[in-house]
């Protein structure tokens, strides 16, 4: 019986091995990662996707308001402030050191290395080419399945408001 236990703590333990023993990453792959992948030209593609939602947020929120001269004005000083704000806020030098840790305690050394072969080959390259429309297509398709329950959640918070 305790040849057993023995022989099956063995077994275990080899089988466990190669998780436990998986090399840590060096931020010199998650640079290189990061490179390859084209974080920072995709952070810089982010901004003024963020600025644009922030004026439509903004248009929303003031449709049918009329706002003086003096109103207009502190909301134009607030969008500017703002704006700077998401662009300091959302720069490289301040994203990579971030992203660079996430990446550091998610992948092993061994994981980094086969995703720097794939995002530096032809497939990888072609893939982050067509990410956007990827993105574009996937959320046209979400949006599709999800309007409808929109719609219907909205026509039950009518009955609600209505007491029906």
């Amino acid at each position: 019986m305790r040849q057993h236990l023995q022989t099956l703590a063995l077994v275990a333990a080899l089988a466990f091995a190669p998780a436990a023993f998986a090399a840590p990453p060096t931020a010199a792959q998650a640079d290189r990662l990061l490179e390859v992948m084209r974080a920072r030209e995709t952070v810089d593609a982010i901004l003024p996707q963020v600025q644009m939602s922030q004026q439509q947020m903004v248009a929303q929120l003031t449709a049918g308001q009329e706002l003086d001269a003096a109103g207009r004005a502190q909301l134009e000083q607030l969008m500017q402030r703002n704006q700077a704000r998401m662009v300091e806020a959302l720069a490289w030098e301040k994203l990579e050191p971030v992203y660079r840790d996430i990446y550091l305690a998610t992948f092993t050394s061994e994981d980094m290395d086969a995703m720097i072969g794939f995002y530096s080959s032809d497939a990888g390259q072609k893939l982050l080419d067509r990410m956007p429309q990827l993105m574009q297509n996937t959320m046209a398709a979400v949006q599709q399945m999800v309007i409808p329950m929109l719609q219907e959640m909205e026509q039950d918070i009518r009955a609600i408001a209505a007491g029906e």
